[in-house]
């Protein structure tokens, strides 16, 4: 009897791995455009201070509608013209892996939070096509992969600063 008590409440206590799991994919809301903004305060982040250019930004999200989706990234920068990614990033989804180095193909103005140091520049770095909605799990990797709590971020010395990335339903 006691074990049976002991087991219900030790069972009660815990979260397990798939409550964590859904309690991460309702976080990440997909827009009345169709879009889904991954910020990189909500991904789960892996550091290598050894080899920067291998720090990983993970998110796992729900689509809601099949199709092809454009991949965006929106780093906020000082200089719009040079974004300063000395090394490709990669992006993973699935069993597709995309690499491209961010250019700027669209400034955004008026975008809270980049202060008076950084202008916001947005970089198309591909397409993915989703065949069925769900959950689903992308990756980053990218020396510009950073803890935006850290100091460097905080205090504006960075050239650019990876924010997030942003998948966007393509328009025929």
């Amino acid at each position: 009897m006691i074990a049976i008590i002991f087991g219900i409440i030790a069972g009660g206590c815990g979260k397990n791995d798939n409550d964590i799991a859904e309690q991460e994919v309702r976080n990440i809301i997909q827009q009345e455009d169709g879009s889904i903004v991954l910020d990189l305060r909500e991904a789960y982040l892996l550091q290598d201070s050894l080899h920067p250019d291998r720090n990983t930004a993970e998110w796992t999200f729900n689509i809601q509608d099949k199709g092809r989706y454009e991949l965006w990234l929106s780093s906020f920068t000082k200089d719009t013209m040079d974004l300063k990614y000395e090394s490709p990033v990669i992006i993973n989804f699935g069993d597709k892996k995309i690499s491209a180095r961010p250019i700027g193909n669209e400034i955004v103005l008026d975008t809270p939070g980049t202060g008076d140091v950084y202008f916001r520049a947005d970089s198309k770095l591909g397409s993915v096509y989703i065949d069925q909605p769900g959950d689903y799990n992308i990756q980053i990797v990218s020396a510009k992969v950073r803890d935006l709590k850290d100091k460097e971020s905080i205090t504006g010395s960075l050239h650019t600063q990876l924010r997030s990335l942003i998948l966007k339903p393509a328009v025929d």
